[in-house]
C-alpha cells in the first residue's frame, strides 16, 4: 500500500509494509524527532498528532494514515518561532537527556486541562502525564513547565538568554542543547538515515546454561537480504570484559564476542547482518542450535557451594575462585571486632534483601558502525565511555586505536548501563567483515533481559552500641548476584560496603563481600553502584537503634558520623580513596528537620485506617575515582576572540557541557556564548575516561579549569601573537576524591487496610561545595529521587525458576510516573570545597542513595512495622501489618 498523506503540510506519499508502524513510517522520513522506545504504547516518546489528536505512533498502523494529516514535534514551530509550550519547556528547563521531551511536548499541548492556570490543579496535570514517562528529571520541572504554558495563555514566553557577563559559575546558564531539545533537532545515535546501511540482530539462548553442540546456519543464509552471519567459529576467541573501567581492568575477563556455551536466558548465539531489521529477525528464527542443556543454578547461596560452575573455560581470568563461582570477593577488618561485640550494651542483627532493578533509560543501545575512505572505523554510539569502548576494539580487532574513532552523539540516559560495551564490539564486527555501514539497536525487551541490571544482594548487618548510642562494632556481610558474567562485580560490592560502613566512626569493623556467578543476567553498573544498597542497609539499621535505646534518630546519626579530619579507611589505614573536604552536614541536618518540621518523640498522624510518619536517611558519595580516572582537555582561543574547549568527557542528560563551559568562561572572563565545546569524540577530543562514578565535575572540571588557568596567562605573555591560534591542553587526576554528603527526610501516608504508601514530601539537602549550576544540580538531585522512589515502592526485575525475566516490559515492569511523585524540596548547601573546581563537588549519584532508607524508615514510624526487603510494595506491606496486628 502506498497512502497519501501530510506530515507538518509537506504532501508524502510512502510504501506501508503490513503491520508496519506510523512511527517506523515517520523516522523512514527523517523526522527523528519521534523517538523509539517501548514500541508498546507504554512510554508517549513517540507521541504525534494525527489529525489534531495525540496518539502513540508506535502502535498507529502505518497503514492508517492514508489521506490524514500529521504534525510532529519538528513541526510544532512556524517560521523557526518557537510555540509557547516549546518555550515553556525551555524557560523551566523541563528536560536533562531530552529523549522523552519531544513526546512530553506534543502530549502536554494537547492536555485537557482547564484555560485558568489556577484551576489546573497539581493533580490534574500530574494524571494526564502518566501516559509519558521520564528517567531523568523527576517530573517536576516537567510539571513547572506546562504549568508555566498555561500561565501564558498562548502567548509567548520570555526565555531566559544565555549568561551575558564573564561572572557564570553559580548561576543557571541554560543548557547548550535546550533549544534542540524542545524542538525535535536533537540527533540521537539512530537518527541518521546512511546509504546502504544494513541491520544487526541476535539470536539468545532460550536456555539458562547449555553448550552449543552444533549451529546450522544455512536456512537462515538463504533467506533473501541476509548478508552474513556470525557464530563463536566466525570471531576470534579473546577474553574481554564488557565494563567499560581504565586499565588494569579490576574485572574478570571472562567474556567473548561469541561463545559456545550460553550461561543465561538472552545470552548471545548467533548474530545476523541483513538489509532490513524484519530480514535478520526472520534470519535467527531459521538458524537451527543443537545445546547440550546443562544444569543451571540461579540462586547465589547456591552458587557458591559449586554444585554447577558457570565458568569452566581455562581462558577467562582474574577469577577468584570458580569452583564456587567466586567472580569477587572482598575482605576487609579493622580493630578488634570480636571483643568490641562483646563490650556493646545493644547488638543489632539483620538481613535485607534488595533485588535486580533496571535502568530503563529511554533511549536503548544502539550503536552504527561504517568505515572510512582510509580504513578507518567509525562506530557512532550511545556510550558514557567512548575512550575505553575504543581501547576494547582495538584489542579485539588488532587494529591501531588511531584507526578507530568512537564518538557519541546526544545521548538518551545512561544511569551506568551505558558504562558496559554491549553493542560495539558486534557492531564493529559486521562492518569490518562486510565493509558496510551497520547498525545495532536493542529492543526495549532486549534492554530489561540481555543488558545488565542493578545487583541484588543479601547484606547481613551486625552493629554493636553502647547505651548512649556510640557504635562500637559493625560486622557486614554482602552476597551479590552479580550474575553470568562478573563486570563490575568486585567493585560494585567493595562499594557497597565501603561507603556505609565509611560514613560512621567506628573502630572496629569487618566487611566480607563476594560477587558471585548465576545463570542470570549480568548485574553491571548503575547509579549509586552498590553505595544504594548498603545505604538502605545501614540507615535501615540505625533507625532500629536508635528506636531500641529510645534515642532520637537524627542525633544517633551526627553523633557517630565522620568529622573533617577523619581517615576514611577500612582494612588498611595506609590506602584511602576519600576524603573530607568541605563539610556542610549539620547544615544540611538543620535545613531538612525545618522543612519538615520534625519534632523528636512526636507520635504519628493517625486518620482513621491512615497513618503518616516522617524517616530520614543520610548518605555519602565520592567524587570521581582518585589515581586511575584520568581527564584531559585542550582548549584554545582564536584570533576572532571566541574558544574552543575540547573534552573527551560524555554529557548524559546532566548537562556537563555547558558546566564545564561555564567553569572555563569563569577563568577566562568571558561568556559562556563565547566557548564551542567538543565532546566525547576519541578522534577529536583528548582522552577522557567517560561519564561514571560522579567524576565529570570534579575531576573533568578540575582538568577545564587548570587549562583555562593556563591559557590565560599564556594570553597574558605579551610574546603571544593574538592573531594567531593559541592553545593549550591539561591532564588531572585527583589524588583523593572529594566525599559528597547528602541527608534526606520523607513523610509517608500508610493505608493500614490496603498497605499502600504514598510519599506526601520529600526534602533532601546536599553537601555540594559550590553548585556551578544551581537549576542543573537541582535537576539531578530529583531524577535521583524518583529514581529511589521507584527502587523503594515499585521496581523489580522478576526471575522464573530459569532465571528468565517475566516482566521485561513498561506495563509490567513500573517506574515512577508523575503521578507517583511527591513535592519534592532540594537544598544546594554550599561550603566551598578545598578540592574541587571553584569549591564544587560530585553530586550525580548521592541523590538516589538516600530516599529508600528514608520511606522505609517513616513507615516504620508511621505504623511500627520495619520492612527490610525491597521494593515495599501493598502486599509486602500489608503482609507484614498483618503479621504485627
Amino acid at each position: 500500500m502506498q497512502p497519501v498523506f501530510r506530515v507538518n503540510n509537506q504532501i508524502h506519499t510512502a510504501t506501508c509494509d503490513s503491520g508496519s508502524s506510523l512511527l517506523s513510517l515517520l523516522r523512514q522520513l527523517n523526522y527523528f524527532g519521534v523517538h523509539r522506545v517501548c514500541e508498546t504504547g507504554d512510554c508517549g516518546a513517540c507521541t504525534v498528532w494525527v489529525n489534531d489528536i495525540a496518539v502513540h505512533s508506535c502502535i498507529y498502523p502505518a497503514m492508517r494514515i492514508n489521506e490524514q494529516s500529521v504534525t510532529t514535534i519538528e513541526g510544532l514551530s512556524l517560521n523557526d518561532e518557537l510555540a509557547p509550550i516549546q518555550q515553556a519547556f525551555l524557560q523551566a528547563q523541563g528536560f536533562q537527556c531530552g529523549f522523552c521531551t519531544p513526546g512530553m511536548i506534543m502530549s502536554a499541548a494537547k492536555f485537557d486541562l482547564p484555560q485558568s492556570p489556577k484551576n489546573a490543579s497539581l493533580v490534574k496535570i500530574q494524571n494526564c502525564m502518566k501516559g509519558n514517562l521520564c528517567r531523568c528529571t523527576g517530573y517536576q520541572a516537567i510539571i513547572e513547565s506546562i504549568l508555566l504554558d498555561q500561565k501564558s495563555n498562548g502567548r509567548d514566553i520570555l526565555v531566559t538568554p544565555a549568561i551575558l557577563t564573564p561572572h557564570s559559575v553559580g548561576e543557571n546558564v541554560p543548557k547548550q542543547d535546550g533549544t534542540s531539545i524542545v524542538t525535535g533537532k536533537a540527533y540521537y545515535t539512530a537518527d541518521i538515515l546512511q546509504s546502504g546501511l544494513l541491520h544487526l540482530k541476535i539470536l539468545r539462548s532460550p536456555f539458562p546454561h547449555a553448550k552449543i553442540r552444533k549451529i546450522n546456519v544455512d536456512k537462515a543464509k538463504a533467506l533473501r537480504g541476509v548478508v552474513n552471519i556470525f557464530t563463536h567459529e566466525d570471531v576470534p576467541r579473546i577474553p574481554y570484559t564488557t565494563a567499560g573501567h581504565a586499565e588494569p581492568v579490576p574485572d574478570p575477563l571472562d567474556h567473548y564476542l561469541l561463545d559456545n556455551m550460553v550461561r543465561f536466558v538472552g545470552d548471545r548465539v548467533a548474530a545476523v547482518v541483513a538489509e532490513s531489521v524484519a530480514i535478520a529477525q526472520i534470519a535467527c528464527e531459521l538458524i537451527e542450535v543443537d545445546y547440550e542443556i546443562l544444569p543451571h543454578v540461579t540462586n547465589p547461596v547456591e552458587a557458591m557451594t559449586g554444585s554447577v560452575v558457570i565458568h569452566t573455560e581455562a581462558e577467562s581470568v582474574q577469577i577468584p575462585d570458580r569452583d564456587h563461582n567466586i567472580a569477587g570477593e572482598i575482605f576487609l577488618e579493622s580493630g578488634d571486632v570480636e571483643k568490641a561485640f562483646m563490650e556493646a550494651d545493644l547488638i543489632v542483627e539483620n538481613t535485607y534483601i534488595l533485588p535486580a532493578v533496571q535502568h530503563v533509560h529511554l533511549e536503548p543501545h544502539v550503536t552504527v558502525t561504517h568505515l572510512e575512505s582510509d580504513g578507518t572505523l567509525v562506530v557512532r554510539s550511545s556510550t558514557q565511555v567512548p575512550f575505553h569502548a575504543q581501547r576494547l576494539l582495538s584489542q579485539l580487532f588488532d587494529l591501531p586505536q588511531e584507526k578507530i574513532r568512537v564518538y557519541k552523539p546526544q545521548l538518551g540516559g545512561g544511569f551506568g548501563n551505558k558504562q558496559e560495551i554491549l553493542t560495539e564490539d558486534l557492531c564493529a564486527l559486521a562492518t569490518l567483515r562486510t565493509g558496510k555501514p551497520v547498525q545495532w539497536e536493542m529492543t526495549r525487551n532486549e534492554e530489561f533481559t540481555a543488558t545488565n541490571s542493578r545487583h541484588a544482594m543479601t547484606i547481613k548487618l551486625k552493629t554493636g552500641v553502647k547505651a548512649d548510642g556510640k557504635i562500637i562494632a559493625q560486622d557486614l556481610e554482602i552476597i551479590a548476584n552479580t550474575g553470568a558474567y562478573g563486570n563490575h562485580g568486585k567493585t560494585v560490592v567493595f562499594l557497597s560496603g565501603y561507603i556505609p560502613l565509611g560514613l560512621y566512626r567506628c573502630a572496629n569493623k569487618r566487611f566480607t563481600a563476594y560477587a558471585v556467578y548465576t545463570n542470570t543476567m549480568p548485574g553491571g553498573a548503575f547509579r549509586g553502584y552498590g553505595a544504594t544498597q548498603g545505604t538502605f542497609a545501614m540507615e535501615s539499621q540505625i533507625d532500629q537503634i536508635a528506636n531500641q535505646l529510645g534515642l532520637d534518630v537524627i542525633k544517633i546519626r551526627q553523633k557517630n558520623l565522620i568529622r573533617p579530619g577523619d581517615v576514611v579507611s577500612l582494612g588498611n589505614s595506609g590506602e584511602h580513596f576519600n576524603l573530607i573536604g568541605s563539610y556542610a552536614v549539620e547544615e544540611c541536618f538543620t535545613k531538612v528537620i525545618e522543612t519538615l518540621n520534625y519534632i523528636p518523640g512526636k507520635h504519628p498522624v493517625i486518620d482513621n485506617h491512615l497513618r503518616r510518619g516522617i524517616g530520614f536517611a543520610v548518605s555519602m558519595q565520592g567524587s570521581g575515582l582518585c589515581k586511575i580516572h584520568t581527564a584531559c582537555v585542550k582548549l584554545s582561543r582564536f584570533a576572532d576572540g571566541k574558544y574552543e574547549l575540547r573534552t573527551g568527557s560524555v554529557d548524559v542528560g546532566t548537562g556537563s557541557d555547558t558546566t564545564l563551559r561555564q567553569i572555563a568562561a569563569e577563568v577566562l572572563g568571558v561568556t559562556v556564548a563565547k566557548i564551542k565545546i567538543i565532546s566525547g569524540d576519541t578522534q577529536l577530543t583528548p582522552f577522557d575516561a567517560g561519564s561514571y562514578a560522579s567524576a565529570t565535575m570534579y575531576i573533568s572540571g578540575q582538568a577545564v579549569k587548570l587549562a583555562a588557568e593556563k591559557l590565560k596567562q599564556k594570553i597574558a605573555d605579551n610574546s603571544v601573537d593574538l592573531q594567531q591560534i593559541i592553545e593549550v591542553e591539561e591532564t588531572y587526576t585527583a589524588d583523593e576524591a572529594t566525599l559528597t554528603f547528602a541527608v534526606q527526610g520523607v513523610e509517608v501516608e500508610v493505608d493500614m487496610e490496603t498497605g499502600k504508601v504514598n510519599v506526601l514530601r520529600c526534602v533532601q539537602a546536599i553537601d555540594i561545595g559550590k553548585a556551578i549550576n544551581p537549576k542543573i544540580c537541582e535537576g539531578q538531585a530529583t531524577g535521583g529521587i524518583a529514581m529511589g522512589i521507584g527502587y523503594a515502592l515499585m521496581e523489580e526485575l522478576l526471575f522464573d525458576e530459569q532465571g528468565r525475566i517475566i516482566n521485561p516490559k513498561l506495563r509490567e515492569y513500573r517506574i515512577p510516573t508523575a503521578a507517583d511523585m511527591p513535592p519534592m524540596e532540594v537544598f544546594l548547601i554550599e561550603k566551598t570545597d578545598p578540592y574541587g573546581p571553584f569549591g564544587a563537588k560530585g553530586v550525580g549519584e548521592i541523590t538516589t542513595n538516600c530516599t529508600a532508607p528514608a520511606i522505609a524508615n517513616a513507615i516504620a514510624n508511621a505504623t511500627g512495622a520495619r520492612l527490610r526487603q525491597l521494593p515495599m510494595t501493598p502486599q509486602r506491606v500489608w503482609q507484614l501489618l498483618k503479621v504485627r496486628s
